[in-house]
């Protein structure tokens, strides 16, 4: 498991479901990064129509946010930058009902999602406005907002299931059963586990009942059995352009089910993958993910009978489906910087935008883009990054 989902897990044990301290304490190997950006060209994309959004949370002069020694519960400020310029600022913090934890702030194109609960439940806030909440406190492993109706996919500590909604009311409510995707899994874009797909809001899940796993798709709300098996381990389940593809291992074969077709992603031998996503790479099917064999074990891109080797040390994985870069959190040249998780980065026309905070407090938070740095003189730490492409 990486360590970034291990951290997300902890976390999720430890507070309860409620808005958690701030995740910074002891230095932790996936907190450095390796961009694999150019060294060359402007810092900013050179066509007119696209923008990159950067999200920040600030502190008081004189808190040590690092230490936070108030556990989560200080009074503080999120940000929203577009390019250099701030173009939304909202107090946060408990008092307000907005996270401060970067793990809950959500920046979605140029729209910063917050998820917040307590023990009265959870509240979803687009640009520090309320536009649902419930009585359960959820920790979401999706959002989408489509047409005005804001989809979300939460779990409940305790809970062997999973509630997905539609402007905070109940449309489903899995009691036993793990839901495909999340925030943080390679194969999967900012929305987390839900996404849309030839205009409809998709999702995936499995159930196991008397040692049966069963794997469902729903689109717009309508749930459709796809397979059952006493003996499959799904990795991964989701609909590609309007295909459902589906990767497993099956009696120790690695197999990858696209419609009606098989596509071999062993490389031409032994090979069986684990924690593997599904995505569109070079217009074919293909799974991302860490994979083992005669050969060795390694990350890579399984693909119609070939296996091309990512890495060994990779802890983000972003592709635009032609191109892809990667974050190796073990390369010591960023030992001294925090990236939280996979919103600190996205891909910029093949390029790697992301964004880093120096554990120095002397030296500045900066976007890093082809070779480049736009520094953010504040108190605190840059959480999000995403690219906006104008019509």
């Amino acid at each position: 498991m990486k360590a970034s989902s291990l951290l997300a897990l902890l976390l999720f044990a430890a507070c309860s479901l409620l808005d958690p301290e701030l995740p910074m304490g002891s230095p932790r190997k996936d907190e450095n990064q390796n961009g694999q950006a150019d060294n060359q060209g402007p810092l900013l994309p050179g066509r007119k129509d696209t923008t990159i959004y950067v999200s920040a949370i600030t502190f008081p002069a004189t808190y040590d946010w690092q230490r936070d020694t108030a556990y989560g519960n200080v009074a503080c400020t999120l940000k929203v930058f577009k390019g250099a310029v701030p173009v939304l600022t909202l107090p946060a913090g408990p008092a307000n009902g907005i996270s401060a934890s970067p793990h809950r702030n959500h920046l979605l194109g140029s729209t910063l999602f917050n998820e917040y609960s307590d023990l009265k439940g959870t509240w979803v806030k687009q640009d520090g406005r309320s536009i649902a909440s419930w009585p359960e406190a959820e920790l979401l492993q999706g959002l989408l907002l489509k047409d005005g109706i804001l989809h979300t996919i939460g779990i409940e500590m305790k809970s062997k299931g999973f509630t997905y909604r539609r402007n905070g009311q109940v449309a489903m409510k899995i009691e036993m059963g793990q839901v495909f995707g999340s925030f943080s899994m390679d194969s999967y874009g900012p929305t987390g586990a839900l996404y849309e797909d030839r205009g409809s809001v998709c999702f995936a899940y499995q159930t196991v009942v008397d040692g049966m796993s069963s794997v469902y798709m729903v689109r717009d709300g309508v749930s459709e059995l796809l397979a059952s098996s006493p003996s499959a381990d799904y990795l991964d389940v989701r609909q590609i352009e309007g295909v459902v593809a589906q990767a497993y291992n099956d009696g120790g074969v690695s197999m990858l089910k696209y419609g009606n077709n098989f596509i071999d992603i062993r490389g031409g031998e032994s090979l069986s993958w684990s924690s593997a996503g599904l995505v569109i790479y070079n217009g074919m099917p293909s799974v991302v993910g860490t994979y083992k064999g005669l050969g060795g074990s390694g990350f890579g891109i399984g693909s119609v009978g070939a296996v091309r080797n990512v890495g060994s040390n990779v802890d983000y994985f972003y592709t635009d489906g032609k191109r892809y870069k990667y974050i190796d959190l073990t390369d010591p040249e960023w030992d001294y910087s925090f990236f939280f998780n996979r919103h600190c980065a996205c891909l910029v026309g093949g390029d790697l935008a992301y964004v880093l905070t120096p554990r120095n407090p002397a030296l500045d938070p900066y976007l890093a883009y082809r070779g480049k740095k736009l520094k953010y003189a504040m108190h605190g730490f840059l959480s999000g990054v995403s690219v906006v492409t104008e019509e």
